[in-house]
């Protein structure tokens, strides 16, 4: 069941980049709260300074166009304290969905990352009952089910364009100011009031992917859905039926691929089975669907996704499937000894997120800090902090509020911005700035002043002036 106390937060980012996502800051941030008939209850709206460590992107600052963040006087630590006790405040009544439009590969990971760099509660959006989703995935699969209800934009590769500035137009809406944070919030709204006159049933079935409990339940109680698949551009389609959850991983619901003859797969032996489980993603009889996040699913008996067989036919499979309880228990069993994928180590304090939690002993420092009115205060709780990662991002808070009392630090910051800008790594240094203002060919003076100002601020952070004409 969908819990309707719940409202939403729609929010975006300008960032100094793209990627690596490590490595990319947020410059602003906006954030509009609604109730559920979309009605305007709140709005926030911060921007903030690149961090000196952090190298801007012109080819960011172009798209966006928010050189005044080069000055502004607000430091990034003030930023996210602000976005997470406007977010924590707004969800202490009603359980908030947050939504973004791409945002579980970009603007989520990012608020994540930054809420961890300011020692802030990283998973503000989907704990304590709230939930999140990604409109894009929605919009994708409408794109799909129903593209004579908007008219796409087509690419040249002949797919629909899912851009939110160019999905925006096509409904009627004034796209101008698109790549602001704010206005981006606002299309966002309009975008999802549109879409739930239009598409009602599949707008309430996508408000189920909001917590993996509700997305769990919502597959589990419709035998047979339409799942598409879309890593990259292209995308494929298929019928599943939801056999159970993981019992070790409550983020994988383990599916059937009903395009397989079920006496086939049922006669799989336990090494076919785990071998099928361990690479879902290829020709496979088993899909695992991670419910940690959006996907673009929808119930197939309501929506036509033009599979080969009908609906009564795939129904059928299903059952024949879910009533076998044994041969689904061994199944889940099974899933209990997939592999997790290994990820890369994190070499660099920024990305280390996901790779250990930090203590509760020193959660409860956190909060001590960020209430310490002083510098000093602030510095000797830092010197308790048990995580080695949380000492560092303590320092580099204290670095953002006053440079001029961090001394003993200074050698550290000065090398810490030497490697960023200077050398050549896995964020954007110095040089890729350089090229980019080599390669840039402003069209106008907006361009030109955008231009004019990334390479002052390149000047200033590497200690010369760069020969590049305006």
């Amino acid at each position: 069941m969908i819990n309707n106390n719940k409202q939403f937060v729609f929010s975006d980012t300008e960032t100094t980049g793209t990627k690596p996502i490590d490595f990319v800051q947020i410059i602003q941030s906006a954030s509009i709260l609604t109730d559920r008939d979309f009605n305007n209850l709140d709005t926030h709206e911060s921007s903030c300074r690149p961090l000196p460590w952090v190298v801007p992107s012109l080819g960011a600052y172009l798209v966006h166009k928010k050189v005044a963040t080069l000055d502004c006087q607000k430091s990034h630590y003030h930023m996210m304290q602000s976005i997470h006790d406007t977010w924590s405040e707004w969800s202490k009544s009603n359980n908030s969905i947050f939504v973004t439009y791409n945002g579980h590969k970009f603007d989520e990971e990012l608020y994540r990352r930054q809420f961890f760099w300011n020692l802030l509660d990283p998973f503000l959006t989907n704990a304590n009952g709230n939930g999140r989703l990604d409109l894009l995935m929605l919009v994708r699969l409408i794109s799909q089910l129903y593209p004579e209800k908007i008219d796409f934009e087509i690419s040249a590769y002949g797919y629909p364009v899912c851009k939110l500035e160019s999905v925006i137009q096509r409904i009627g809406v004034d796209p101008t100011n698109a790549h602001d944070a704010l206005a981006d919030c606002i299309f966002m709204v309009k975008l999802s009031e549109f879409i739930q006159k239009e598409f009602p049933d599949l707008f309430n079935e996508f408000l189920q992917q909001a917590t993996k409990t509700e997305f769990a339940n919502y597959l589990q109680t419709n035998e047979v859905i339409g799942y598409r698949y879309q890593p990259f551009a292209r995308y494929w389609t298929y019928p599943l039926t939801c056999i159970g959850i993981n019992p070790i991983n409550n983020s994988q619901a383990i599916c059937i691929d009903l395009n397989y003859p079920v006496d086939e797969v049922m006669q799989l032996n336990h090494g076919e089975m785990m071998e099928y489980l361990q690479k879902p993603n290829s020709e496979s009889p088993f899909k695992i669907v991670p419910i940690n996040k959006s996907q673009g699913i929808a119930n197939a008996e309501k929506h036509n996704f033009a599979f080969d067989e009908d609906i009564k036919t795939l129904k059928s499979k299903a059952r024949k499937y879910r009533e076998s309880s044994a041969w689904v228990n061994e199944v889940l069993q099974i899933s209990c000894n997939i592999e997790p994928k290994e990820w890369p180590q994190k070499h660099h304090v920024e990305g280390t997120i996901y790779e250990k939690f930090f203590s509760n002993h020193d959660k409860q420092l956190f909060q001590r800090f960020h209430n310490a009115s002083t510098y000093e205060e602030k510095f000797k709780l830092i010197e308790t902090f048990e995580d080695l990662r949380a000492k560092e991002f303590g320092y580099r808070i204290l670095f953002q509020l006053d440079p001029s009392k961090s001394l003993q630090l200074k050698n550290h910051f000065a090398e810490l911005h030497q490697e960023r800008w200077q050398v050549s790594g896995l964020w954007f240094s110095g040089s890729d700035l350089q090229e980019e203002l080599n390669e840039c060919e402003p069209v106008n003076r907006e361009q030109a002043a955008i231009k004019e100002a990334l390479n002052n601020y390149l000047g200033i952070h590497m200690g010369v002036k760069s020969n590049v004409a305006i």
